[in-house]
């Protein structure tokens, strides 16, 4: 299951995390699609989630150092 938070950002949406496969999940919204990255733990979404600032963080963190789902 996919638990969803809308986020304060320029770029995303929301995101959301399913804890059961470690499953990031980054909708855009505007394109109408999302990305998924894969051994992302709960810890590590938290962090995420509670950013100071969103794009940054995905533009530093998690582009950088999660394997994006093909």
């Amino acid at each position: 299951m996919i638990n969803w938070c809308i986020v304060s950002s320029d770029l995303i949406k929301k995101i959301g995390h399913d804890a059961t496969k470690d499953y990031l999940y980054i909708d855009f919204g505007q394109r109408g699609e999302y990305e998924i990255y894969n051994h992302v733990s709960l810890y590590a979404f938290s962090h995420f989630r509670l950013a100071t600032s969103i794009d940054e963080y995905y533009q530093q963190v998690i582009k950088t150092s999660y394997s994006i789902m093909p």
